[in-house]
């Protein structure tokens, strides 16, 4: 299982000796639809001939195409393991072929999987992420961080996974992190489920427990995942959804508090009386094509120094929603990446602007 965060160009390269030319032929589809065909919508033939006969290199950048099948809207949680929508994420497979006199000889073809994310420019060219037998499970969400939450919300974390075929179930194992006492444990993908590629979307939370951690296992712990709820009794926490930097949905909840601002625009022009004996009650001018937006300040109250990576994801995502209800932009263009040692206590405060206008003018 090839993995590609399409946010990042991604290259598909031929290099063969004695090469004239190149050809690629590039499927994507969202499963539960059918792989195209050359002349359907999805099929992409792209070539190119080699620039001289001591540079045959020759390459082609398929993340704007994949990331056209990639329409991240809404977050919808689970209580227990479910299948993403099929929008989320895609499927696209490449066929190289290189052109020696008149001829195409094909060379490969590989399939991929596509999500929203991207990688960073110190990491180098954009590279697949190889998941494999006997642990073919990735997780879209850095389990590193500690996730914390309010009440009984269920965030989730998208699993991107294939069955493994010998004898062991993908599964969920919810324990309490304070005790290290035993919760509950939840089928992800069973081993005798189609051979193909999955993407699951797992709770991080079980039940009332406040702390809990979540293992993801076949046979073994492959990925771990620690969360903790607060109780905040004195403000209205606002949970934020954003594709992060995996391409998987992430939440943080903003437990502090909360300004909200109405920003009004319009123009003003001046009228003429009808008459001498003019209405008083009209005034002089009148406003027209008034419409607003509204605004939101939101504090994040005391996190850990790692939350600097959800900060930085959340500046940088495309889609971003409040209470997985209301579509917001940033408004905060930048922000400082603290730390314990000059900080000491961590909050972040992050201006939004909701991504509408208060006047339904849609036409």
């Amino acid at each position: 299982m090839n993995i590609v965060k399409v946010r990042s160009p991604f290259f598909i390269e031929v290099n063969e000796i004695g090469q004239i030319g190149s050809k690629i032929e590039l499927s994507i589809w969202n499963k539960g639809t059918a792989e195209p065909t050359s002349g359907q919508t999805g099929f992409y033939s792209l070539s190119k001939p080699i620039a001289s006969a001591t540079q045959i290199n020759t390459s082609y950048n398929v993340s704007n195409f994949v990331k056209d099948f990639i329409d991240n809207i809404r977050p919808q949680l689970v209580t227990f393991p479910s299948v993403e929508d099929n929008n989320e994420w895609c499927l696209f497979k490449v066929k190289r072929y290189k052109l020696v006199g008149e001829t195409y000889t094909l060379l490969d073809t590989i399939e991929y999987v596509g999500v929203n994310g991207f990688t960073n420019y110190v990491d180098g060219v954009n590279d697949i992420v190889v998941v494999s037998q006997p642990e073919p499970a990735y997780a879209l969400i850095n389990p590193s961080i500690v996730h914390y939450r309010h009440g009984q919300a269920y965030n989730y974390v998208n699993i991107i996974c294939e069955p493994e075929p010998v004898e062991f179930d993908l599964i969920a194992l919810y324990y309490n992190s304070d005790t290290n006492a035993y919760i509950h444990e939840e089928t992800i993908l069973n081993n005798w489920a189609n051979e193909e590629i999955y993407n699951y979307k797992v709770p991080l939370t079980y039940g009332t427990t406040k702390n809990q951690v979540l293992y993801i296992a076949y046979e073994q712990t492959i990925i771990t995942i620690y969360s903790k709820t607060i109780e905040e009794c004195k403000y209205t926490p606002v949970v934020c959804s954003f594709i992060n930097r995996y391409g998987g949905w992430q939440f943080l909840t903003f437990f502090k508090a909360q300004t909200n601002s109405v920003n009004v625009s319009g123009s003003s022009f001046k009228l003429a009386p009808a008459n001498i004996d003019y209405n008083t009650f009209k005034g002089q001018s009148k406003a027209f094509n008034i419409n607003g937006t509204q605004t939101i300040k939101l504090n994040t109250g005391f996190v850990d120094e790692n939350y600097s990576e959800l900060i930085t994801d959340l500046m940088l995502s495309e889609k971003i929603l409040l209470d997985d209800i209301y579509p917001v932009k940033i408004k905060t263009q930048s922000s400082e990446l603290k730390n314990s040692l000059k900080d000491k206590l961590i909050n972040y405060e992050i201006d939004f602007e909701y991504n509408y206008d208060l006047i339904n003018n849609v036409q």
